[in-house]
């Protein structure tokens, strides 16, 4: 197995350059700039698996070599770290002007320089870190050698199959071990979540309208709502506030939301939703939107409230929460939930409401963000039962593992970019990376509308697995996105490694930026739905009001 570092003493001088050239790799521009503890953290890590990188294929050359080549070639830990301080001085410029390509592309002032202390903490917990696993998995593997050894046929009669035997067994329960582990994660993780999902914000009351879930007047009890969703019934604008920001006489919005603390599985809390649908009146609104949730249960708060502004509060918005984790932990260990829950509730408002008279019934419209996206698209056979089933969609930070939008984006007509592609010249689906986009396309733009937000450099949208080995589409020449750094080239591994930690660490950008899309959404629901007869100046002044919303991205909720 790979030897590790012991603190103090010696490092391996082949694991070293692997680990040193990892971190030069690390610096590298992606598709989000970078805070200086988060790029620390980031060439800790690639430094510690390039150190296991290297010692691994020194091993392997040195056995090949029949013993003329040394097993290891040691070196002093100082004498690593000052060549390692050494090649960052030297790399600094270029990695300051990397960043900055990365912050002008997004919309971001330059910085001058990271701040070496945040980037020297970040840097000792990665490497930490990932030592420390490498140590974790290395002494796991010698204990179940030594448990499973003795125990394996073989040993005098057939020694090297004695020994592939006993190594293909250990592998095997290390495999059986991490399975258990990840299993038990999966439930302290659900726990936690769930135990945080029953810890109300303050700031978010129970509703005293009886078109919210959650009321006293609500077939769903204000305990059963959840954390997120108690801000989605609490929340929004009132009848009286819409109307201050529109000029225009306004309803009060219905808001339905079943949490997972409702009694039954998921077909009972959609049933539950469609009566809540019928108490609240519903079926007499202009316009009934399905939103989809994130891990959570969270939705974004401006693309709601805007849709209730355009619509003058003559709107119905139904949603249910189907986990109380993370999107990325739910996606990871729970990734059929969105799937489940979100079409239960699809089908069965879709079921609900076709049975309304069809001269007389609200317009239909979905909406997903992130995880709610995918799980939305999960809920129809293709993207012709998608507009078969309903009246308009839109669609922001669709997952790449979204196969409506891969099959989608796999047909564009010839000559249009991944990054923004054109179908059937937009006559029923189009793209939009910022405000106004969707209206570009000279054609016309006929019922259904299916409306796709992705920015440029949004990870989520455009890192999958095959970037690990491939270079990917939306990084060739013609095809990448004008908000993409013009330094950033694939690395095969690396490229995937960064979109990974953009994910985790670049929230600090515009809203035009990565995975945010509030406001996009806002101007996407008023193309797909139009709006409550507002005048160019109403609908301005919805803009400007959802602007000075705080940004949120999705990844946490």
């Amino acid at each position: 197995m790979v030897r590790v570092v012991k603190v103090g003493s010696t490092l391996d001088v082949a694991g070293a350059v692997f680990g040193l050239l990892n971190v030069a790799l690390s610096l590298t521009p992606s598709l989000l700039p970078r805070p200086a503890w988060g790029q620390g953290l980031v060439s800790g890590l690639s430094f510690a698996v390039g150190y296991g990188i290297g010692v691994l294929i020194w091993r392997g050359v040195a056995r090949l070599s029949k013993g003329r080549l040394p097993q290891a070639a040691e070196a002093k830990v100082w004498i690593v770290a000052l060549i390692g301080v050494a090649g960052a001085a030297a790399l600094m410029p270029f990695a300051v002007g990397w960043q900055n390509s990365v912050r002008e592309a997004v919309g971001m002032p330059d910085t001058d320089g990271f701040h070496w202390m945040w980037a020297g903490i970040g840097f000792t917990i990665g490497s930490w870190l990932a030592f420390a696993i490498g140590r974790g998995v290395a002494g796991g593997y010698r204990r179940l050698w030594r448990l499973i050894e003795p125990r394996m046929p073989g040993r005098e009669s057939r020694p090297r199959l004695f020994r592939v035997g006993s190594g293909a067994a250990t592998i095997v329960a290390m495999l059986v071990v991490f399975s258990i582990g990840f299993s038990l994660v999966s439930l302290l993780l659900t726990a936690a979540s769930v135990y945080k999902n029953r810890q109300y914000d303050p700031e978010y009351p129970q509703p005293t309208s009886a078109l919210r879930s959650g009321s006293s007047e609500s077939l769903v009890d204000w305990s059963e709502v959840g954390y997120a969703g108690a801000k989605v019934v609490s929340g929004g604008p009132t009848a009286e506030e819409i109307s201050l920001v529109t000029g225009v006489d306004a309803e009060e919005p219905i808001r339905v939301y079943v949490g997972i603390d409702a009694p039954g599985d998921y077909e009972a809390h959609a049933q539950l939703a469609v009566q809540e649908l019928e108490r609240t009146g519903a079926a007499d609104r202009d316009v009934l939107l399905i939103a989809g949730t994130t891990g959570s249960g969270w939705i974004d708060p401006a693309a709601l409230d805007g849709f209730e502004y355009l619509h003058a509060g003559n709107t119905a918005v139904v949603a249910m929460q189907y986990g109380a984790t993370g999107s990325p932990v739910s996606a990871i260990f729970t990734p059929d939930k969105s799937q489940d829950g979100t079409t239960a509730l699809v089908d069965a408002v879709t079921a609900w409401w076709s049975t309304l008279p069809e001269d007389d019934r609200p317009q239909l419209v979905v909406y997903g963000l992130s995880l709610g996206s995918f799980g939305i698209q999960s809920a129809y056979d293709s993207i012709d039962d998608l507009m078969d089933s309903t009246e308009g969609a839109v669609l922001a930070g669709t997952p790449s593992f979204t196969p409506i939008w891969s099959e989608v984006q796999a047909s564009r007509d010839e000559g249009s970019s991944v990054t923004l592609p054109v179908l059937d010249d937009g006559l029923h689906i189009r793209w939009a990376d910022k405000w106004g986009g969707l209206a570009e396309l000279p054609g016309a733009w006929e019922d259904t509308r299916v409306a796709y937000l992705q920015h440029g450099t949004d990870p989520i949208v455009w890192i999958g697995p095959s970037v690990i080995w491939s270079k990917p589409e939306w990084l060739e020449d013609g095809q990448r996105s004008a908000d993409v750094s013009e330094d950033m080239v694939w690395i095969p591994a690396v490229t995937a490694f960064q979109g990974v930690i953009d994910l985790i660490l670049s929230t600090a950008v515009p809203e035009d930026a990565g995975h945010k899309y509030g406001n996009l959404a806002v101007d996407a629901l008023h193309e797909v739905t139009g709006d409550a007869g507002l005048t160019d100046d109403a609908v301005e002044r919805v803009r400007s009001l959802i602007e000075l919303y705080d940004t949120f991205s999705p990844v946490a909720n």
